[in-house]
Formats: structure tokens, sequence, C-alpha cells
């Protein structure tokens, strides 16, 4: 068996002049592969792409934490103040009116069942963690929450929230061993199946 070689990683901001959009996309992508084939389809890491490039959506790159080893991006996460998850003024720019009226639809019948969407002011939402499958079990995940955990304190937060697919078991063991609680659990039935997402809080003293 084949030890794995230490790693020096470190967490930071997304830098559009250090981090290949493309990339950290296709990471977006990885932590919720499904869901957003149903959103945007075949051109999904496309739209992702142009989204990490602009300011005003939940996917700019301002809003992501990347892992990196080198000049590589390891894993990410986004990050960002309850205020600013309805921030979709790109949308306007980057969907055509089909993918626009497919994100609506998707929202109205699916997305607004399983995902919660508002939170307290005051408080930050990390979500889309994700981490390159050769990568995993070297506790990137750990690192990349931490540096969102941090952030938000420095930043004045009163409770930090993440949200989970419920059956995600592993990334749901890490974030209670990290001192998050459930607050809510949100599924529906589709397709003969059980989707949906826990919400679990961790406050901050």
């Amino acid at each position: 068996m084949m030890t794995k070689q230490p790693l020096e990683v470190w967490c930071t901001t997304m830098s559009l002049l250090r981090h290949n959009p493309q990339d950290v996309a296709w990471l977006i992508h990885e932590s919720a592969p499904e869901l957003f084939a149903l959103i945007f389809g075949s051109k999904a890491i496309p739209l992702l792409t142009d989204f990490v490039q602009r300011s005003h959506n939940r996917f700019s790159y301002k809003n992501i934490r990347v892992a990196q080893a080198g000049d590589r991006v390891l894993g990410m996460a986004t990050i960002l103040k309850a205020e600013d998850i309805h921030d979709n003024a790109d949308d306007r720019t980057v969907l055509s009116w089909w993918e626009k009226l497919r994100l609506q639809l998707a929202q109205r019948l699916i997305l607004s069942r399983i995902l919660q969407h508002d939170y307290p002011t005051g408080s930050f939402y990390i979500s889309n963690l994700a981490v390159h499958a050769e990568y995993r079990g070297r506790g990137i995940g750990t690192q990349l929450l931490l540096q969102c955990i941090a952030d938000a304190i420095a930043a004045g937060a009163s409770t930090v929230f993440i949200s989970v697919d419920i059956e995600n078991s592993r990334a749901y063991k890490l974030y209670e061993s990290l001192g998050f609680q459930v607050v809510t659990t949100k599924t529906m039935r589709l397709f003969g199946t059980t989707i949906g997402s826990r919400v679990l809080a961790l406050s901050i003293p």
C-alpha cells in the first residue's frame, strides 16, 4: 500500500491573477454535480467559469477560498455574508433567457424545497466544499473549513451556517467534529428517491 506523500497546503482567497477560473469552476461543479446538471445542463462548467470571474453572484472569486499546493488548486469552498446570498445581478449577463427560465423552474420546483436560502443578518454561509479526489483524506477539507470560519469570525459573524446532502455522512461527521449542530433538515421525494439537505450552525462566542 503506497503512503501518501505529505503536502504543504495553504488556504487563501481566490485571485483571478493566480488561480485558473476553469479549475475552480470544475471543483464547484464537483461539489454537487447532479444539482448543477439539473440547473445548467451540459453548459454547467463554462457557465460556472464565467460566474467565477464576476463580482455579483454566489460563485464570484471574491467569495471563494482555495486550498493549494504549489501552483495547483486542490480544493475550494465558498463563504458569503447572509445578506449577499441573493446578489445575483450577474445572471442578467451570463445566462440566456432559456437558462434563466430553467434556473427559475429548478428553484421553484426543487431547490426551494431541499435547500435553505435565507439566513439571519450578521451570519455567514459556507457551501460547495470540494477537494480533488486524489487529495481527499489529507485534511484539506478541514483546512478549508477552518479558514472560512476564521474569515467569518474576523468579519464579525455571529453564526456560521453550512449545509450538507442528507446522503453525505462523511461531510456531516466532519462538520460535527468542528462544532456544527443540525438546526433543520429539508427533504422531498423525487422519482421515488428522497433528496435533501441538513443545515448546520456554529455559534460564534
